[in-house]
């Protein structure tokens, strides 16, 4: 089928650093095309190009991956859904701004990918979007694009691989010897002459991140970060917080969850990333199995492609 993606139109597609929801949308467009589908990307701040676009490729479907487009929805003349990968979408408490955004899914009450099951439960209870308007469809990663050793060169290492600012909350780690950052820097708070990377592309990140003991990832909101299955698909285990468990089975071993009120005891969570790296490096066969599901074709086939027939089925 023909499917029209739309982005946020902030930064290219695909990305050459930082930006996950771009990452996303080219690496699902990828594996659309290899699984037969046509897909054309459109990624602009112009909404009137957008529906112009959208009107001359005449498309099967349209996903909408940008919440400030929401607003196109009711002018969009072809089966359409949102997704939403606002950081905060389960916490309604630090919306702030982003209301606005939330009343206008209200009011529209447009159809919606939904990244978990806890994210759907946002749309039912607080925007008031029927059951039948929400699918689950979990963000996916391109496994092939990973490489992998046995036997990381700085497995006495942890890797906190994101952008650096206010919800991911790098500042308060920085004393963990151990720990190391990569990411654009957007916090006044974090110390860049402390175990800091810089910025990395996403060559570098393909090639590299096998290379650490695991990732560490304690965001106070997330929706479905991407960065934890690309370090799944690497071998690396993974220390979350409790805002970034979704779709992950938090009973595998390498999979660590840091209790929100544990959250700045230090020794704790310094003693919990050194547990979890210690495990998960003598165990990257199994998590590289874990990882299999995560891969976006088959994603596609167990969730996107039936959740747009379901769509397309009810017009």
């Amino acid at each position: 089928m023909k499917i029209s993606i739309i982005g946020p139109g902030l930064m290219p597609i695909p990305p050459t650093g930082w930006g996950a929801v771009e990452t996303l949308i080219w690496d699902m467009r990828n594996a659309l095309i290899e699984l037969d589908h046509e897909v054309d990307i459109i990624n602009t701040t112009e909404p009137l190009e957008i529906l112009s676009r959208i009107n001359d490729y005449k498309p099967d479907f349209v996903h909408i991956h940008f919440d400030d487009w929401v607003g196109l929805y009711p002018y969009i003349q072809y089966p359409c859904v949102c997704t939403s990968h606002f950081g905060y979408l389960e916490r309604p408490q630090m919306f702030n701004g982003y209301v606005n955004i939330a009343n206008l899914f209200t009011t529209i009450k447009p159809r919606v990918f939904c990244l978990s099951e806890g994210i759907k439960k946002i749309y039912q209870v607080l925007m008031n979007i029927p059951e039948e308007k929400l699918y689950i469809t979990p963000n996916g990663v391109n496994l092939s694009a990973f490489r992998f050793s046995d036997l990381p060169i700085f497995g006495h290492h942890s890797i906190y691989l994101a952008k650096v600012d206010y919800r991911k909350r790098q500042h308060l780690f920085q004393s963990i010897d151990s720990l190391y950052y990569a990411g654009n820097v957007a916090d006044d708070r974090f110390n860049k002459n402390k175990n800091y990377l810089g910025e990395w592309s996403k060559k570098y990140l393909y090639e590299n991140l096998t290379e650490y003991g695991n990732l560490v990832l304690l965001s106070d909101g997330e929706a479905h970060p991407l960065v934890c299955m690309e370090a799944l698909a690497a071998g690396l285990g993974v220390v979350i917080s409790e805002y970034a468990t979704a779709n992950l089975d938090t009973s595998k071993d390498f999979i660590t969850v840091i209790p929100e009120n544990k959250i700045k005891d230090i020794e704790y969570v310094e003693s919990e990333i050194i547990k979890n790296r210690d495990f998960s490096v003598g165990h990257r066969s199994d998590i590289i199995d874990y990882s299999q599901q995560f891969d976006w074709k088959e994603t596609i086939k167990k969730y996107y492609i039936p959740s747009i027939h379901k769509v397309l089925n009810h017009g």
